[in-house]
């Protein structure tokens, strides 16, 4: 693995923000003093973190980041994170499936309960836990998937099991880097989406220097969207490149996402089968099995969903037949399409081409046809699996949109802008929007070392 870049020695005005934002209702304190580069202390160790301590460091590059300086007087402890996964395991017991396994006295519950973080670390935890209702939730549940993954695949491996628990814990810590606004959902600007993929890497160098974690949880937070067909961020690795606990923690990530949905286990199914190759099939397999007693014990009841299957089918078709145009007509322009530009976009051609093989796999185009054939129940089901069809296709789609911005970000001006013509039209964005590519925001980027 390349050499991660470091924390930075100026205080990120988001994670300063939400740390002051915690003050208010817990108390937060330094843990040394803090001095500026040039030997000026600003702070004293002991001194509660205000909103006039952000006045005074935000505009100072700092000796020390002001993340290993500051200490929570409530982390979150080991009988928090236990609390919070009994409430998920309660609300989902098809996640039993994966997380009902034990190795002599050591269980999922028990290394949450005896998870030791130091005064940094939690601190951190605490700060990342506290800027959404769900945070906690998504980590605790997405530590809970990961270990019960990693015991079925790497059975007694104790450095793999410790890095699940850690891992899928702080993996979103660097979105606390990232500008809130940012992370409320919808569509995304270009610099916005290169700031927000910028997380994992701020994450991995967090783990690293204020955590104090091992490589491998280092690698895992770095890789947890990454995808084996090279479709992930922010390196875009394939297969073998990616650490045993990236890849776990990549597919124990989008899990945490679909086992909360209705009839999970028809969503999960259609998810990791609609394109072979994005996860290792060693764990798609093995998640399979961890699922199979659980949906035999408790089976999805699909939803009635009346939605216009003819009107998403043409939707679909319509965004082919544009990436298509779009494509021929970049690669017709030789102004638009240097050496470089071609490769790439002959790439993502070639992926929106497996893509689309998917989506004409799946049968969905012709549901229509079977509206006096099937039963009600029947249609409902095709109709759901259909539905699920869509929002699976329309995120690939996305995903390929997103890796073309990145790569575009890292080229000339006039290079970028066929990169972004063919997002855009993957994205379904309307009227192709051509921005000047920037550098990831200074407040949401870590320096290099």
């Amino acid at each position: 693995m390349s050499a991660l870049p470091s924390v930075p020695s100026q205080a990120n005005r988001h994670f300063l923000e939400a740390v002051v934002n915690l003050s208010e209702t817990q108390e937060i304190a330094l843990s040394e003093d803090v001095y500026s580069e040039k030997g000026v202390k600003l702070l004293a160790r002991g001194a509660k973190v205000s909103a006039a301590m952000y006045a005074k460091v935000i505009s100072h590059k700092l000796v020390k980041p002001i993340e290993v300086c500051i200490s929570a007087g409530d982390p979150p402890s080991g009988a928090m994170l236990v609390r919070v996964a009994e409430q998920v395991l309660d609300e989902l017991p098809l996640l039993a499936g994966i997380c009902s396994w034990t190795q002599g006295r050591v269980t999922p519950m028990g290394m949450l309960s005896k998870c030791k973080l130091s005064a940094s670390a939690g601190t951190l935890l605490a700060v990342a836990f506290s800027r959404s209702e769900n945070a906690a939730r998504h980590a605790v549940m997405t530590s809970l998937i990961a270990m019960g993954i990693a015991n079925a695949y790497r059975y007694n491996d104790s450095q793999l099991m410790a890095a699940m628990c850690l891992g899928g814990l702080f993996h979103d810590v660097g979105e606390l880097y990232v500008d809130p606004a940012v992370l409320g959902g919808g569509k995304l600007t270009a610099t916005q989406w290169m700031s927000y993929a910028s997380h994992p890497i701020i994450g991995a160098a967090l783990a690293r220097e204020v955590c104090g974690f091992d490589s491998t949880t280092q690698r895992a937070i770095l890789e947890h969207h990454e995808y084996a067909d090279g479709f992930g961020y922010p390196r875009s690795l394939r297969a073998q490149a990616i650490s045993p606990a990236g890849r776990i923690l990549s597919l124990a990530e989008i899990l945490s996402a679909l086992v909360q949905k209705p009839a999970a286990f028809s969503r999960i199914d259609i998810a990791l089968k609609i394109m072979p190759g994005e996860h290792e099939p060693e764990l798609v397999t093995l998640v399979n099995e961890l699922l199979r007693d659980a949906r035999l014990a408790s089976p999805d009841k699909v939803e009635a969903l009346q939605h216009d299957v003819n009107a998403n089918v043409h939707s679909v078709f319509l965004r082919i037949a544009d990436v298509l145009a779009v494509y021929d007509e970049l690669m017709s322009k030789t102004s638009a399409a240097t050496p470089a530009v071609r490769a790439i976009l002959d790439e993502a051609f070639d992926r929106f081409a497996e893509v689309q093989k998917a989506f004409a796999s799946t049968g969905v185009t012709g549901l229509a046809s079977l509206d006096g054939i099937l039963d009600e129940d029947e249609l409902d089901e095709s109709r759901f699996e259909a539905h699920c069809v869509f929002n699976e296709i329309a995120w690939r789609l996305q995903r390929l949109s997103r890796e073309l911005v990145l790569k575009a970000g890292k080229m000339s001006e006039g290079e970028s802008r066929a990169l972004l013509r063919m997002a855009n039209a993957l994205a379904g964005t309307p009227e192709p929007v051509v921005e000047e590519m920037q550098d990831i925001a200074q407040d949401a980027a870590v320096e290099p070392s």
